[in-house]
């Protein structure tokens, strides 16, 4: 399963500075320190299995900031000696990419590193070009603890489940202490905005109890799983700010996909301490909920598409995006402004007052948020479609920022070759058999490292042995001879350079019809039948692959061989001489 990992890191100037215009991200990391990323990519040694391309996505709250962290990443990603293939990708990569992409397309611009929605987005785009089947979407802040996390990841992604497919699975957040829920003590001003309440009665009836999966109303943004058929119709909400992980599982049910929690996929959560006021952090939930529930409001029946409504997603975030909502803004904000001036914080009191006047005149959206969003999902549908007219351009454009690369294929194929006293550089791609097959179904039979050297004039097996294994020629040229009685062998058939011969051999044991010699100094890749054989069983559709190919090879060397033996014998033969 073709798995790319993505991971978003938000850089700020130095020591933190921010001017008015940069972009808004919880705690991005000053350009001239380290931050929490050398953390997490050093927990990738953790996993058991890495058989994935790492993504990371480089994003600056101001863009004069944006070569500092270009190098600081480099420098990060190479001392974390990772042991999969990574990508850097920043704004230089994606005004690269533009370049190319924007130029027949006729549509906005919808690729931004910029915002939490339009970065998440470029989280699905940058698989969904390099044909990823899954897409798993992990923060810069966490840890990996379970070395069976990547296996966990895709146990059930894309498999039916009660008679639903499953497009994403989340996973879920573990604190400094293994407990899932959020670290927060419950304070006076929460009375009417319970909200880590309802969250924990959330997680505790969705994480916290069985079966394994459940379908959920709410996801981690750093430990979603995403299926390449739900990436390819659902987008993030590019206008919605905060909490656009819950907001794409409530878009993907309304597009009739499935969204599921596995109680046993965690990750471990060590953003670093908030330094907002409470009264600015309150704001953003303000701007979050209202602008959900606008959507809620402002839904149509649309063909393929489905109602849905605050309820379905209860006790979270659904409690939040009722009726009541307007009116728990008012009560909390009095409540939380109460708070400050016991405290004498005259500033934060008057901030949190203006907040009500925020929610009832800023917050709430002058326009139909379900359809903006709708227009939104078919320009993205569109730009999907777009990739397919560029073949590869695309994807070189971003491996072109490949930092680090462990090409297993390529280090399996120079060891095979060398094997033989063989270039490895030789195209393997194009030995007839394996012309069209991925690498990772070549490398299976790069495994067998059965390589035979012969000399000219040597016999690879002669009539009448028996010889259950298929041979593809590495080099040289060989000859297939038919013994008649006493007769001087008939010339059958030469054979070069990247054919296979003794194909029978798979379908029919036994002596062979036929002789097989060298007619050069020749290098042949012998695959006995047993190897065959294990390599289709666990892979059938390799198997129907390979000998779909074998047959037609079959029938083509019949034509020619019939022809042959015809002009020189004048008489018929058994196709099994065919090999």
């Amino acid at each position: 399963m073709r798995t790319y990992m993505v991971i978003p890191t938000y850089w700020s100037g130095p020591d933190g500075s921010w001017e008015q215009g940069d972009a808004i991200y919880d705690h991005p990391t000053p350009v001239n320190k380290m931050g929490t990323l050398n953390r997490t990519l050093e927990s990738i040694h953790n996993l058991n299995h890495k058989d994935f391309t790492l993504v990371i996505l480089g994003a600056v709250t101001n863009q004069i900031y944006e070569k500092a962290m270009r190098e600081n990443l480099i420098q990060i990603i190479r001392k974390a000696n990772l042991p999969v293939d990574t990508i850097l990708f920043t704004d230089t990569s994606l005004n690269k990419l533009k370049e190319v992409f924007y130029k027949d397309l006729d549509a906005p611009d919808i690729l931004q590193l910029r915002g939490y929605s339009n970065i998440r987005n470029m989280c699905l785009f940058i698989p969904y070009i390099l044909d990823a089947e899954v897409a798993i979407l992990i923060d810069d802040d966490e840890v990996f603890e379970d070395p069976d996390f990547l296996l966990k990841s895709r146990e059930f992604i894309g498999k039916r489940y009660y008679g639903n497919m499953i497009d994403g699975v989340a996973g879920y957040y573990l604190n400094e202490d293994n407990q899932y829920y959020d670290k927060v003590s419950i304070v006076p001003w929460m009375t009417y905005w319970d909200r880590f309440g309802h969250k924990r009665e959330a997680f505790d009836k969705i994480i916290g109890s069985e079966p394994r999966l459940k379908r959920t109303p709410f996801a981690f943004g750093g430990a979603m799983v995403i299926h390449r058929n739900l990436m390819r119709t659902v987008p993030f909400d590019p206008l919605m700010t905060r909490g656009e992980d819950t907001d794409y599982v409530i878009s993907s049910r309304i597009f009739g996909f499935n969204f599921y929690l596995d109680n046993k996929l965690s990750i471990k959560h060590l953003p670093p301490k908030k330094n907002h006021p409470v009264w600015r952090r309150f704001r953003e939930d303000i701007y979050r909920f209202l602008y959900n529930k606008s959507k809620f409001d402002n839904q149509k029946p649309h063909k393929n598409l489905h109602m849905v409504k605050a309820s379905d997603f209860d006790p979270y975030p659904g409690e939040f995006m009722k009726d009541d909502l307007e009116d728990k803004i008012f009560k909390t904000n009095i409540m939380l402004a109460l708070d400050y001036l016991t405290d004498n914080e005259i500033e934060h009191a008057k901030e949190t007052i203006r907040n009500i006047y925020v929610a009832k005149y800023d917050a709430i959206p002058h326009y139909d948020t379900f359809d903006k969003y709708l227009e939104f999902q078919k320009t993205w549908r569109k730009h999907l479609e777009h990739t397919k007219l560029f073949g590869s351009i695309l994807k070189d454009l971003i491996t072109m920022e490949k930092i680090v690369s462990h090409d297993v294929f390529e280090n399996e194929k120079k060891s095979f070759f060398e094997d033989g006293g063989l270039d490895h550089d030789f195209a393997i791609e194009n030995i007839e058999l394996f012309n069209d097959f991925t690498k990772k179904e070549i490398r299976k039979f790069l495994k067998t490292k059965n390589i035979i050297k012969y000399n000219k004039g040597d016999t690879v097996f002669n009539c009448g042995e028996v010889n259950d294994a298929v041979y593809i020629i590495l080099d040289g040229v060989v000859q297939l001879f038919k013994n008649k009685g006493d007769n001087e062998p008939v010339l059958m058939l030469e054979m070069f350079r990247g054919e296979h011969f003794n194909e029978t051999s798979i379908f029919v044991s036994g002596e062979r019809n036929v002789t097989v010699t060298a007619k050069t100094d020749a290098v042949l890749m012998k695959i006995d039948k047993k190897e065959l054989l294990a390599i289709f069983d666990k892979d059938k559709t390799l198997a129907t692959k390979v000998l779909w190919k074998l047959a037609k090879k079959l029938g083509s060397r019949l034509s020619e061989t019939t022809s042959m033996y015809a002009i020189s014998r004048k008489q018929d033969f058994d196709v099994s001489d065919t090999m």
